[in-house]
C-alpha cells in the first residue's frame, strides 16, 4: 500500500470522527445551557444537582464512562452499542464543560441587566429569554469553539471500544503495514487540521 492509499484509508475514518464530535457537542449544548441557568438562577436543589453532575463528569475520565456504559449499563440496555456510547459519554462530559462555559458567560453580563429588565415589567423567564440568553451565546462562542475542538480530539477514545473512526483506521493501518510512522503521524496531522481553525476562531 503506497503513501497516498494509506492517507486515503485514514481519511475514511474522518466522517465518523466528525459525526461523533458533532452529536456529542449538540447533546452537551442541550444539557449545558439549562444547567448553567439552573446554577445562576435556579433554586438550591437545582444548583446542588447541577454541581454534582459537573463534578462527576468533569472528574471521571471519559474512557471510564464509556467502558461503564458499554459493559455495565449496556448489558441491560440493547441500544447502547459502542457508537451510541461514544456519543453519550462525550456528550455528557461536554454538557458539564458547556455548563461552566455558559455560567461564566451569564455572570459576565452582570446582574444590572436582569434588574433593568425586571424593572420594565418582564418576568424572570422573559428577561432570560430576551435579554440574557442572546448575550450569553455571544460571550460563550470562543469557549464553545475550544470545547468542540476538544471533542474532536477526545473522540479518538472511541477506537478503544471498537468504533471505526480516524484513530481506529490508524490502528488498522499500523497492523497491516507494521509501521507506526505514517498511521500515527498522519492521524496527528489530520487532527491538527480538523481542530486548529476551530480552536483559534
Amino acid at each position: 500500500m503506497d503513501l497516498t492509499a494509506q492517507i486515503f484509508f485514514m481519511l475514511k475514518g474522518v466522517p465518523n470522527t466528525l459525526i461523533i464530535s458533532i452529536l456529542a457537542f449538540v447533546l452537551g449544548f442541550i444539557i449545558g445551557v439549562p444547567a448553567a441557568f439552573f446554577r445562576v438562577y435556579g433554586g438550591r436543589i437545582g444548583q446542588v444537582v447541577v454541581d454534582a453532575y459537573e463534578k462527576l463528569f468533569r472528574g471521571v475520565p471519559v474512557l471510564v464512562v464509556m467502558l461503564f456504559m458499554l459493559y455495565g449499563v449496556g448489558r441491560y440496555v440493547p441500544f447502547l452499542n459502542a457508537y451510541t456510547v461514544s456519543i453519550l459519554a462525550l456528550g455528557m462530559r461536554s454538557g458539564a464543560n458547556q455548563s461552566q462555559i455558559f455560567r461564566g458567560a451569564i455572570r459576565s453580563i452582570g446582574e444590572g441587566q436582569m434588574m433593568a429588565a425586571r424593572s420594565l415589567g418582564m418576568t424572570q423567564l422573559q428577561a432570560i429569554r430576551y435579554v440574557i440568553l442572546p448575550q450569553t451565546f455571544i460571550s460563550a462562542t470562543p469557549g464553545l469553539g475550544v470545547e468542540y475542538a476538544l471533542l474532536i480530539k477526545d473522540s479518538s477514545l472511541a477506537f478503544i471500544i471498537g468504533v471505526i473512526e480516524l484513530m481506529k483506521k490508524a490502528e488498522i493501518l499500523m497492523k497491516a503495514t507494521r509501521s507506526t510512522v505514517v498511521p500515527y503521524i498522519g492521524a496527528a496531522i489530520i487532527y491538527i487540521i480538523l481542530t486548529f481553525p476551530i480552536a483559534n476562531y
